[in-house]
């Protein structure tokens, strides 16, 4: 019997010795049950129901992957653009120059005076002033003149340059999001198959142990179902951490909490129980 015609003939094989075996038999209604529930329960994390989960919208991810820093970076450096845009067309305010200013004091001085004949005697004065002066002038320069077009121009192809980029980057990171998404999704109708896999063979191994204790097995069967069955568990579990690392890498590209808060949840709960 080749190695593709294993599983199927296992499957055959446990189906018939279900068939076989009376209702009380605990190990084979267990198995039984498990393949029809098409449930296996590994180690997932806690408080994630993989077979209940669902993704939140694509447009509201996309929505919110605009407040991720790479994307706000870009922006400010749009709004920046803008700002010496609007700079640039004021710049013909720079040929005028305006001046104005004011000043008031108090003016007094004392003095003495004698002579031979005069006995000595002081006097003062003093005064008030004040002095103000406005004035404005123009200075124009023939280079920044004719310039002053260009560089609105210019400062305007770069407010565009901005915007681009930011619209570059953010389809770059919409196909970021929208690949782990669809993978994501993709992953979660392969977990189910392999979850009723992996419940299939353990099943199998189940009945086959029961089988080899009642020798009606050997210990090469049993070897061979048990192998068989670890391929299937450790498939499942490959796709479910493969899930697991794209949601929180999806989170951390949209800011979008998915799982982190059911986990954190479930964490607090367990160590308030505890």
């Amino acid at each position: 019997m080749s190695k593709k015609c294993i599983p199927a003939a296992i499957l055959c094989l446990m189906a018939t010795y279900v068939c076989a075996q009376q209702p009380n038999d605990t190990l084979t209604t267990k198995a039984d049950n498990q393949i029809q529930a098409g449930f296996f329960d590994s180690n997932s994390l806690d408080g994630i129901d993989y077979s209940e989960f669902k993704l939140p919208p694509l447009g509201m991810l996309f929505e919110n992957a605009k407040s991720t820093p790479s994307i706000e970076l870009l922006e400010k450096e749009r709004q920046m653009a803008e700002k010496l845009l609007s700079k640039e067309k004021r710049a013909f305010l720079s040929f005028f120059r305006v001046h104005a200013n004011y000043s008031y004091g108090n003016t007094s001085s004392t003095s003495t005076s004698t002579d031979l004949n005069t006995p000595l005697f002081t006097f003062a004065n003093g005064y008030e002033s004040s002095y103000w002066n406005v004035g404005a002038s123009v200075n124009v320069g023939l280079e920044s003149l004719f310039d002053l077009g260009g560089r609105i121009n210019r400062q305007r192809l770069a407010v565009e340059k901005a915007a681009i980029e930011k619209e570059i980057a953010f389809d770059q990171l919409k196909q970021q999001i929208a690949t782990i998404y669809v993978r994501i999704t993709n992953n979660l109708i392969a977990l189910k198959t392999a979850a009723e896999n992996a419940a299939a063979y353990r099943g199998a191994g189940l009945m086959t142990e029961q089988r080899f204790r009642n020798n009606q097995a050997t210990i090469t069967e049993l070897a061979e179902i048990r192998r068989w069955e670890n391929n299937a568990v450790q498939s499942y579990q490959t796709i479910q951490s493969q899930i697991s690392t794209d949601i929180i890498l999806l989170e951390i590209l949209t800011h979008t909490p998915i799982i982190t808060n059911t986990i954190s949840e479930t964490q607090l709960y367990n160590n308030q129980k505890n």
